[in-house]
């Protein structure tokens, strides 16, 4: 059960960071904004994908 809830967390935290970074990184003028590539209709997309891996995370380090 150890082994799964390990793999989880990394599972997790790796479909959320990129996002996390993406969001600072949209800052610089020359890197293109989530908003820019997605639009704000299109947010759904990412949002689902960071909440998904955050929640995959939560399990993972339930009792941690």
């Amino acid at each position: 059960m150890e082994g799964i809830k390990k793999v989880l967390r990394v599972l997790g935290l790796a479909m959320a960071l990129p996002f996390f970074i993406w969001v600072v990184l949209g800052l610089v003028p020359s890197i293109p904004s989530i908003v820019d590539v997605f639009g704000i209709e299109g947010l759904k997309v990412p949002t689902g994908v960071v909440i998904a891996g955050l929640m995959l995370a939560a399990i993972g380090y339930e009792d941690f």
